[in-house]
């Protein structure tokens, strides 16, 4: 696996989508930064009344998440260039030369998976360190958390991200188009999928409310709190260690049986 995993990251590297995403991904976290200076030193943005909340001692945390988190921006941008850079895989055909070469078909589908994890936690930290440099300097101190409180909303975040993506990655490789990749993702990563089974499932007459109930609090609940910056409570471990499990065995059956000609 680990040379799967060398031969991905030699494949990605210099990848002008990958490229893309970081250069986006650092726009839109520098955005809510010159907000936040135009809002101290610009009067008549001021007075629009854009940014509200943003004080000497606002918690970081909360700094954060409305940065790259809520509106599941970072889950859907980033389940976005797992289904590009997946998709691409095939289309150029280099799928086969990984799973001739570097481990065969399983170990093709955990390590596209490691990689959602590995990726996630990357595009997390950068957030973070881009969005707390740029609104310090805009004027602002935000209050720091705790060691404890900090590595928990990193990992959570991370883990909420990855399990979309281990599904968008699910996604193309059972269908192997990158057209149908993008809009699952958008989907997936932006909690509509999610929100139209939670509906259905309400609206099933005579449905076991355990069932009828089995996806509230679900990660878009769970990537909502934490984009507010609030730390979610130990079953969102479970749910998103959960989906990614599950959607991992999903992707090592299927690249199995999947025709990859």
């Amino acid at each position: 696996m680990l040379s799967m995993m060398k031969a991905l990251a030699y494949y990605l590297r210099g990848s002008n989508m990958v490229l893309a995403f970081v250069l986006v991904f650092v726009l839109c976290c520098s955005v809510e930064s010159i907000a936040i200076w135009m809002h101290f030193n610009v009067p008549w943005f001021a007075e629009m009344g854009i940014v509200v909340g943003v004080y000497d001692g606002v918690p970081s945390l909360m700094v954060w998440g409305s940065s790259f988190v809520t509106g599941s921006f970072l889950a859907m941008a980033h389940a976005v260039l797992v289904a590009a850079i997946t998709s691409d895989l095939f289309k150029r055909g280099y799928v086969k030369n990984l799973i001739q070469a570097k481990g065969g078909r399983a170990t093709l589908a955990l390590s596209l998976v490691a990689w959602c994890v590995l990726s996630a936690f990357a595009a997390t930290l950068m957030g973070v360190v881009v969005t707390e440099l740029g609104t310090r300097l805009a004027g602002c101190a935000p209050a720091l958390p705790s060691l404890a409180d900090f590595a928990q909303w990193v990992m959570q975040v991370t883990l909420c991200v990855s399990a979309y993506s281990a599904l968008t990655v699910l996604a193309v490789l059972l269908t192997k188009s990158e057209a149908a990749g993008m809009v699952i993702a958008i989907l997936l990563g932006g909690g509509g999928v999610e929100n139209i089974l939670r509906l259905l499932l309400a609206n099933i007459p005579g449905l076991a409310p355990v069932l009828r109930d089995c996806l509230d609090g679900y990660l878009a609940v769970d990537l909502g709190m934490l984009g507010s910056g609030v730390v979610c409570d130990p079953l969102s471990y479970v749910q998103s260690i959960g989906t990614i499990a599950v959607a991992t065995a999903l992707c090592v059956v299927v690249a199995r049986k999947r025709s990859f000609a």
